[in-house]
């Protein structure tokens, strides 16, 4: 039996031994203030580093930041108590690294593969900075300082709710996204303790009240079990599942942009930390609509490629039966068979095959309007959908007219070829590919240059379709 695990419960013991010390002796001491308060952090540190339910790349970020917040903590006792103290920015480091190093860890969690794309993750953080961007203008009103503190002291006082905030909004973009499970809900209930035990803080500290050791405190150690609890808890103990939809992107980024325009508009009336977030927010958004342009561009042209011909730059046979899908009664389709293909591509090879084909789809596609479809269904076979209605007859006696002059061929000079078609009208009968086959087989084997469906006798149904006309 492995006895690591054992280390998740000490930091909460640990907590007990902590506040017991400060019920008999209030005042500051070695033993409660930097010794017990303290380790209960560093025990919180090593449980969520050690917790088996949740990924390296997620509890490594939290262990470490929970260890940061662990290093300004210390920093602070030691000065409060000893003569010889540290140097503050010793802690003030320890407690801003714990802010990057969390919302690394909880950025993990939406970067699930299952998620979807860079866009999802990007959606996330829109939302996430655009209701810090609101909830900021709170916090900040809440713990507006004194004027008479420096620009450092004026930086961290900003920097603390505007970044408590940005964690509580996380959490909830994580919840909206993979729904209140135990580990959700303990890491919220988590954050939002060490917001307001901030606030608190930053309010006291504003109006001099605030005294090391007091019980306000105990809420950032609260928090900090709650934190490394939430790691060892299963993701499959799920209450609901939900998801964000894109409207919550487009809300976050409309809400940061009224806060900007009511700080351009009425200055002064708004906190100025909570710009930050507002910018931050917009400017995420417009990254967001770039990538969404380029993605949408590039299922685009994954999509053209799919279903248009290499060689000619036509629809392709999928193409045009998807088309088919949806034909309408006094739509036709037209066939249309190279005859004497086959000897060129065998005598002159492949090169000389092609570029006939490639001559042979502009010439016809001159001869159509845009909204037909004309796509190459396979070897020398061209297919026609007319949509609309139309003349069959001055549409097929215009593609074998097409074949009346000689092609130019660079590697052979000038080769005739003519062609076989075959036409069928949508009835209603269905098999309307078929039908316009059989005429085509038709057409090649009596000689004629077109054959209409509705001109075979009863003795067409027994035809096959040509199964090699290369």
């Amino acid at each position: 039996m492995r006895l690591y695990p054992l280390l998740r419960v000490f930091a909460f013991p640990t907590f007990l031994a902590y506040m017991g010390v400060r019920l008999v002796h209030p005042e500051i001491s070695l033993l409660g203030d930097l010794v017990l308060f303290n380790s209960v952090a560093l025990f919180a540190s090593i449980s969520a580093l050690i917790a088996g339910n949740t990924s390296r790349s997620i509890r490594i970020p939290i262990a470490l930041a929970i260890l940061a917040w662990t290093t300004g903590s210390t920093t602070s006792s030691w000065n409060a108590l000893m003569a010889r103290p540290l140097p503050e920015w010793i802690g003030d480091l320890g407690y801003i690294s714990f802010y990057p190093l969390l919302f690394i860890g909880l950025m993990g969690a939406l970067r699930d593969p299952r998620s979807g794309s860079r866009l999802y993750l990007l959606d996330s953080l829109i939302i996430a900075l655009g209701i810090s961007a609101l909830l900021s203008i709170l916090a900040l009103s809440l713990t507006e300082a004194d004027v008479n503190i420096s620009d450092y002291e004026l930086i961290l006082k900003n920097f603390y709710p505007i970044a408590d905030v940005l964690l509580v909004a996380t959490v909830l973009v994580i919840i909206m996204r993979s729904g209140l499970n135990l580990r959700n809900l303990a890491i919220l209930l988590a954050v939002t303790i060490f917001t307001l035990t901030d606030i608190l803080f930053l309010i006291q500290s504003s109006d001099g009240s605030y005294r090391l050791g007091s019980l306000i405190d105990s809420g950032w150690l609260i928090a900090l079990i709650l934190i490394a609890e939430s790691q060892w808890q299963r993701t499959s103990e799920r209450i609901k599942r939900a998801s964000h939809p894109l409207l919550a992107t487009v809300i976050a980024a409309i809400g940061s942009g009224l806060v900007i325009a009511i700080e351009v508009l009425l200055p002064e009336r708004l906190p100025g930390g909570s710009m930050f977030p507002a910018f931050a927010t917009l400017i995420l958004a417009f990254i967001r609509m770039s990538l969404a342009l380029i993605e949408a561009q590039r299922l685009n042209e994954v999509t053209i490629l799919a279903t248009t011909d290499e060689l000619t730059g036509l629809a392709n046979r999928r193409k045009f039966i998807e088309e088919l899908s949806s034909v309408n009664r006094g739509d036709f389709v037209i066939l249309i068979d190279l005859n004497g293909f086959k000897p060129i591509n065998d005598n002159y090879g492949h090169g000389a095959g092609d570029d006939l084909l490639r001559q042979a789809a502009l010439r016809l596609s001159r001869t159509f309007e845009r909204d037909w479809t004309f796509a190459r269904l396979g070897g020398d076979e061209f297919g026609l959908l007319v949509r609309g209605g139309g003349s069959k007859e001055e549409i097929a006696n215009s593609i074998a007219a097409s074949f009346s002059y000689p092609f130019h061929l660079a590697t052979v000079g000038e080769v005739r070829v003519s062609a076989s078609i075959g036409v069928a009208e949508e009835d209603g009968r269905g098999e309307l590919l078929r039908r316009a086959d059989l005429a085509m087989y038709s057409a090649k084997r009596s000689g004629q240059a077109i054959t209409y469906w509705s001109h075979l006798t009863s003795s067409a149904s027994n035809l096959s379709p040509l199964t090699d006309r290369r």
